[in-house]
């Protein structure tokens, strides 16, 4: 399987887990005409902007963090957004949730990559991220069915 695939299985398993609990989720198809993100979630009223990157080998790559990126980000949290976050899967296994700017200031103290430990003393783990979101909004998965994700 191609990389662009398995970024965009990624990209996909990561909106379904999303949809999954409750969050309104769009993935944005058109990344190779400049779309500053791959996916945009909302859940309980606040907004959450994402970019995936799904890493085969033991590192993601600070310089795979693009410009247009990184200011989508910083303007969707100055406009009264949650933080952007880049959603980081190492080898098809964990994902990691590190902010924007977490990820910029490591790369301003020299960082040229980081590993599975740097997302997880500087990020979340994403199922850890969901049982947050879960609790803060009072948000069950009692009733949901999950053939067609309507309440039932």
């Amino acid at each position: 399987m191609s990389n662009k695939a398995i970024g965009t299985r990624f990209e996909r398993d990561f909106t379904a887990a999303l949809n999954e609990h409750g969050f309104w989720v769009h993935l944005f198809q058109d990344n190779h005409n400049g779309q500053p993100c791959d996916v945009i979630a909302a859940r309980n009223g606040r907004a959450y902007l994402f970019d995936c990157k799904d890493c085969q080998g033991s590192f993601f790559r600070l310089s795979r963090m693009e410009e247009n990126q990184l200011n989508a980000m910083r303007l969707f949290e100055l406009t009264g957004n949650s933080r952007g976050k880049f959603a980081v899967r190492f080898g098809g296994e964990q994902t990691y949730l590190v902010d924007y700017w977490q990820l910029i200031a490591l790369k301003d103290k020299g960082y040229k990559q980081i590993d599975r430990m740097d997302c997880r003393l500087y990020g979340t783990e994403f199922t850890a991220w969901l049982a947050q979101r879960n609790a803060a909004d009072g948000w069950s998965m009692e009733g949901w069915h999950d053939a067609d994700h309507h309440w039932q």
